[in-house]
């Protein structure tokens, strides 16, 4: 019998998980199923791949030094996937997107897609919301074309290219019984015994260290007091009253009744951001650059 991919899948699960039931739960099969993938490789083989002598799933030797190995294959093949799929969709003319909540907001990230498809009605757009850091990882394995990120943004490794797209500045969201209620410049000092509503954590960049960051610099440690994932649901929070947040001000076009906007005396700002690779020269992602463009001239940028 030729060994396949699913030969390796099965044993590479097995060993990961140490663990038979767990590994086909993991591939979607039964574990009769799995057991057999994995002793036809090592009957391939010659070699046992696991010590059956016990009642945990261990490694034998053989299975030890070929695991790495076995790794690399099943990485190759989905680089190779990645790639393939990377250049169908060049030739498609479709691009893969990924963008951060907050992104949606502000009036460029409208202005984008309409005018992708008002230009080039031949491009399809594919969006997805995915956290920065998972942007800048798949823009690296050619699973995205492109990124929608607010500064801090992440580390980004040489491959990958940036392009500022608008500048706003960020305000502090409060309780307010009256919608729409102007509110005079306020300091972020001046709130440093209420508690934050925080952005979710990231290993780095994002909306929740520029918050943290800021207040450090207004001379206070920023005091936690709920985490979420959405702005909009940031909003809900500090209107029944359960902290205050630093939001970017295009966060008003969500209309909480019962929040106001304080606008700060410190000049904190976030930028968004298109993310892509420097070495893409498929026409769709030129096109959308120079889309892009023209927005960072309509934004003063």
């Amino acid at each position: 019998m030729p060994i396949e991919l699913r030969h390796w899948h099965a044993f590479v699960a097995a060993a990961e998980t140490q663990h038979f039931g767990r590994a086909a739960e993991q591939l979607g099969i039964s574990q009769p199923a799995l057991s057999q993938l994995v002793q036809a490789l090592e009957g391939h083989l010659g070699s046992a791949l696991f010590d059956r002598s016990r009642r945990r799933v261990e490694l034998s030797e053989t299975g030890t030094v070929v695991l790495p190995e076995a790794q690399a294959i099943l990485a190759q093949a989905r680089r190779a996937e990645q790639m393939g799929s990377a250049i169908g969709r060049q030739s498609s003319r479709t691009l893969t997107a990924g963008y951060v909540g907050s992104a949606a907001l502000h009036p460029a990230f409208s202005h984008l897609v309409q005018a992708m498809a008002k230009v080039r009605p031949a491009i399809s757009l594919h969006l997805d919301q995915r956290p920065a850091v998972d942007q800048v990882r798949q823009l690296s394995e050619h699973v995205l074309d492109f990124g929608l990120a607010r500064s801090p943004l992440p580390g980004l490794g040489p491959e990958i290219a940036s392009l500022v797209l608008a500048r706003e500045r960020m305000v502090l969201a409060v309780a307010s019984p009256r919608r729409g209620a102007e509110m005079a410049p306020c300091s972020l000092a001046d709130f440093a015994d209420r508690p934050f509503i925080q952005y979710l954590r990231q290993a780095s960049g994002g909306l929740r260290a520029l918050t943290h960051n800021a207040c450090l610099t207004a001379g206070f440690e920023p005091k936690v007091g709920q985490t979420v994932p959405q702005i909009a649901t940031m909003l809900f929070l500090v209107e029944a009253g359960m902290g205050v947040a630093l939001v970017p001000e295009t966060a008003n076009r969500l209309g909480v009744p019962g929040v106001a906007f304080c606008p700060l005396a410190e000049d904190i700002t976030t930028e968004l951001v298109l993310l892509y690779r420097r070495s893409d020269t498929a026409p769709a992602l030129r096109a959308l650059l120079q889309e892009c463009r023209k927005l960072s001239d309509k934004y003063g940028l």
